[in-house]
């Protein structure tokens, strides 16, 4: 998988449960003892440590990808409105339209990335190329811009997890088709709660997806879905664990 060379998570208290979270969770000795919500719980606590109490203290970890966000709501925004040709010649893609999903997703993943460099942008890049890859086809339905917005972030918060808890998902693995089935089973995890259904109505325009409405509707798109990962945590809590 090649987590274990791209990234080495702190070694503060929290990521030391994390870790251990991560492990236990794909161990053979602890078989079904840790479910993939606990290591998402204790994964977003470990992101917050430091940065103040709830949810919230994670969301400066994700500044550029909510950026990155924003920019994919106005796209299928503007897709849904105006149809994919119009929304692709927007960005100076018209002569994608029509293309296979591929070739539209690797060229708008470049086109409403985010510059700045670094691990949170690489990893923005990557998780907006998998949405995009899932697109319904650029000449059929339009995708519903909240949805995949969810999706994107999701996939981002899967990668940066992956990555942090790399070398302790692979070392505990017993092999590499339970760890592909484990990261398949987180990945099911964080879909699930990018699904909040208090939360307020999506931006309706390009324009409002660009400015401050769009900000503040995907901040609070992310942390409900942190707040909802952090209620998974069960017997990650026990002594042994701490």
């Amino acid at each position: 998988m090649g987590t274990s060379s791209a990234r080495r998570a702190p070694s503060t208290r929290l990521w030391r449960r994390a870790k251990l979270t991560a492990t236990r969770y794909l161990s053979p000795a602890n078989a079904g003892a840790v479910v993939a919500g606990e290591v998402a719980a204790r994964y977003v606590a470990a992101l917050g440590e430091g940065g103040g109490p709830g949810p919230t203290g994670p969301l400066s970890a994700f500044r550029l990808t909510r950026r990155v966000a924003q920019n994919l709501g106005a796209f299928c925004s503007q897709a849904a409105s105006q149809g994919w040709p119009a929304a692709l010649e927007d960005l100076g893609l018209k002569d994608l339209a029509g293309k296979p999903p591929e070739a539209l997703a690797q060229a708008l993943s470049a086109t409403l990335g985010v510059p700045g460099g670094g691990l949170e942008q690489a990893v923005a890049h990557t998780a907006l190329l998998e949405t995009l890859m899932n697109l319904p086809g650029n000449s059929g339905a339009q995708p519903k811009a909240a949805g995949l917005a969810g999706r994107f972030l999701a996939a981002a918060l899967h990668l940066r997890l992956a990555l942090d808890l790399g070398d302790s998902l692979e070392a505990a693995a017993p092999g590499i088709f339970p760890l592909r089935q484990g990261l398949a089973e987180l990945s099911d995890c964080l879909d699930r709660a990018a699904v909040i259904p208090t939360l307020p109505a999506a931006p309706r325009t390009p324009g409002d997806w660009l400015g401050l409405p769009g900000w503040t509707w995907v901040s609070h798109l992310l942390a409900g879905l942190l707040s909802n990962l952090t209620g998974q945590s069960s017997s990650a809590d026990s002594p042994e664990n701490i």
